[in-house]
Formats: C-alpha cells, structure tokens, sequence
C-alpha cells in the first residue's frame, strides 16, 4: 500500500514538472501592436511638438537679442541727453557739429555693430525681409526706393561710417510705414535710414551716425 501510494506522488510530481515545462515553453501574449495608421499619428505629433519647442526657442533667443539693442540704444540716448544738457540745444549748423564733435569724442571707440549686436543682426534681417520682399510689399519697396542715397546719384556725397556725419544736403530714405511699425521703436533722437542696403542709426540732432547694419535689407529689384 506504501509502495503503491508512493509510486501514485511521484507520479504526480512528474505530471507538474511537465505541466510547469510546457507552461513556460508557451510565449507570453504580447500587448496590443501600434497600427501603422497610429504610428503615423505618433511620428507627426512627435514632429510637432519639436518644432513648437524650436519656434519658442528661438522667439525666447530673439526677444533677449533685441532687449539688448534697447539697452544699447538707452546707452547712447543717456549720454547724448547728458551732452544736449552740458552744451544746450543744437540751434545752429556750428552748435549741431559740436555737438556731433564731443558725442564722437566721448565714444571714440565706438564701431560697427557696437549697437546692432551679432546676435540682434539676424533678426533685424529678418524683419526688414518680411516687409520689403513678395507681391504684395511692392509699394514697400518703392517707398523704400525713394530718395535712397544708395540708388541715387547723392548731391552731397558721404560715407557711412560710425561716428561720420550725415550731411544736412544728403538725401534722406524714406523708411515704409509697415516697417516702421514692425522694428523695435526709437527715442526721439534717433532715426532709422536706409543707404543702399544698410540701415543706418542716426541721431537727426547731431546729425551723427550712431551705427549701421551691413546689407541689412534684401537686394531689391522692382520689375
């Protein structure tokens, strides 16, 4: 009866080794594979979202570009008010050089892109590119055409320089309002210019080339 009961638990020990066996031997049911339709789905979203975080990257990058041609641009106003209040109010052609003059002295070290940074040049491109180039910125381009010294022969002829002056004969561009109104906005001071290409900084009272951006605006053929 021993022997019998004995031999009846080994066989079921057998019997469980095996089943154990043949349970692991079965593969585990994978869970629910991405249809190519969902994969699709998950590779544009994917794309999406890291071209948002490109975008709002590079927004971030641009407006510190131009909070630092602003706090240039303060720079200048601050000393050019401290001057205007040491020598007064330029109201003569003589009193206009002077002030030019020691404006030109007290930044003798001054050079391109002092105030148009590296890091601001890109955006100010792009900008100014925006509203100059595609059919519908054709009056842009005209206006921005008219009276430039760069297309015109110049009565007065100069050249751009930091520090040089802007002759009081010299023709005068005429910036296009919908430009205007998109490039960061100046104290009362300081005007923008166009000469062929490059945008030229001028302080209108001293008659003073503050700074200027090289090719600034795209090469523009009016057809």
């Amino acid at each position: 009866m021993d022997d019998h009961a004995s031999f009846a638990r080994r066989g079921a020990a057998r019997l469980l080794i095996g089943l154990s066996a043949l349970c692991l031997a079965l593969p585990v049911p994978a869970g629910p594979a991405q249809a190519p339709a969902e994969q699709n789905e998950a590779a544009k979203a994917a794309k999406k979202v890291d071209r948002a975080e490109k975008t709002a990257h590079q927004a971030e990058e641009e407006r510190e570009a131009l909070r630092g041609f602003q706090e240039q641009v303060a720079k200048y106003v601050d000393l050019h008010t401290r001057l205007i209040a040491k020598l007064g109010e330029p109201e003569s052609v003589s009193a206009q050089r002077a002030l030019a003059h020691a404006l030109a002295a007290k930044r003798a070290d001054a050079k391109p892109g002092d105030i148009f940074r590296p890091e601001v040049e890109p955006v100010f491109r792009r900008l100014i590119a925006e509203q100059l180039e595609g059919p519908d910125a054709l009056d842009a381009r005209k206006t921005f055409l008219e009276g430039n010294p760069g297309d015109e022969p110049p009565s007065v002829p100069f050249v751009v320089r930091v520090n040089g002056g802007y002759p009081v004969g010299a023709p005068r561009s005429t910036v296009p309002p919908s430009l205007l109104l998109t490039l960061p906005p100046l104290p009362a001071c300081l005007h923008y210019r166009f000469v062929g290409r490059d945008l030229v900084l001028v302080d209108s009272v001293a008659g003073l080339i503050v700074d200027f951006l090289p090719a600034a605006a795209p090469d523009l053929a009016i057809n």
